[in-house]
């Protein structure tokens, strides 16, 4: 097991990833928690996490600010700031945020699972003119974020 070590930042402090309508800023890497969790704040407009699973991560998301409408298992619930889901790895689920104000939450994955290289590589493909839809898939596989149809 990796050793853990502490960090103390303020808001806005962070690795920051820019990925389409997302903004993510990296908190807690698995690397300081010694591979235990990860923590990072999501921003975004009107937007939507396309409906997925995580066989190896636990997910849990805390609304901050705005509302998000979580879609887990086929099942929809609207919660504003302060709510907080829980998805346990190998249920299906999906996250929105139906606008028109902007959402902020937090993202904690236990254990870790690299996830702020997943979002590095994220950027990069949504920086491209057209996104390349076979390495967005071959990525999501990598970082344990299979793409799932709802239903399914």
């Amino acid at each position: 097991m990796l050793l853990a070590h502490p960090s103390v930042l303020s808001p806005g402090e962070g690795d920051k990833y820019l990925a389409g309508p997302f903004e993510i800023t990296a908190r807690v890497l698995g690397s300081q928690s010694g591979g235990a969790f990860e923590l990072y704040e999501l921003a975004l407009g009107p937007a939507t996490v396309d409906y997925h699973v995580h066989h190896h991560m636990d997910e849990t998301i805390v609304v901050l600010e705005g509302e998000i409408e979580f879609v887990v298992e086929g099942e929809t619930f609207r919660r504003r700031a302060g709510s907080v889901a829980f998805i346990p790895r190998g249920l299906h689920h999906g996250v929105s945020n139906r606008g028109p104000e902007r959402a902020r939450a937090l993202i904690h994955f236990n254990p870790s699972g690299n996830q702020h290289e997943y979002f590095r590589e994220l950027e990069r493909l949504f920086a491209a003119p057209e996104p390349d839809a076979m390495a967005l898939s071959a990525l999501q596989k990598r970082y344990d974020q299979e793409l799932v149809t709802p239903g399914e």
